[in-house]
């Protein structure tokens, strides 16, 4: 069955605000949406992204394709021409787990670290990792999504992750279990960002 091929999705700009347009003949459960395209869960362990772009679907292949076997992104399945299929992640996203739990956990601090790092070794430049972009999955394990432009954009020390730590009032705890956990990638990142402008 490919009926996620009948599936289209378009950007607009109404009163200046960008906006996804969903086009969905199918009985496909809408997932998760954002400014690159639609998820849509195909099965159990399966989805598929939508792109607006066809050009960020290649991308987003190429980084998932990339970090294969590191288990800190979904598997890849298939490339198509506007589309993406790879693996489900079941579990909140980051930032819902956050809100509700209202304190970060040594061990989540610690595999945002792991991520980050093995996303820079591996040769990705534009490490974005907001912790909206972190499933938690069973066992508390953290995998990263959504990397289109992982592999083609020069920001490697995106501020978004902090500035969402920062929204929560969780930044000062984040950082001061980063610098036990890891001091090389607190002091890589207090060179770069300047957290009280944040």
């Amino acid at each position: 069955m490919e009926d996620y091929k009948l599936i289209t999705v378009q950007r607009k700009e109404e009163n200046g605000e960008k906006k996804l347009i969903i086009h969905n003949p199918t009985d496909l459960k809408l997932i998760g949406e954002g400014s690159q395209g639609a998820v849509f869960q195909l099965s159990e362990d399966c989805c598929v992204k939508i792109y607006v772009n066809p050009n960020a679907a290649l991308k987003e292949g190429n980084a998932l394709d990339r970090a294969k076997g590191l288990n800190i992104v979904p598997k890849l399945y298939e490339v198509g021409t506007n589309y993406v299929i790879m693996e489900y992640l079941r579990g909140p996203n980051l930032k819902s787990h956050l809100k509700k739990m209202k304190e970060i956990t040594p061990s989540i601090t610690k595999q945002i670290i792991m991520i980050r790092k093995e996303l820079k070794r591996i040769g990705f430049t534009r490490i974005k990792t907001s912790i909206g972009h972190f499933i938690l999955t069973d066992g508390n394990i953290l995998k990263a999504i959504d990397h289109s432009d992982g592999l083609t954009m020069n920001d490697p020390h995106n501020p978004k992750m902090f500035l969402d730590l920062k929204k929560l009032g969780l930044l000062e705890q984040f950082l001061e279990q980063a610098k036990g956990i890891d001091m090389e990638s607190y002091e890589e990142w207090s060179k770069h960002i300047n957290f009280r402008d944040l």
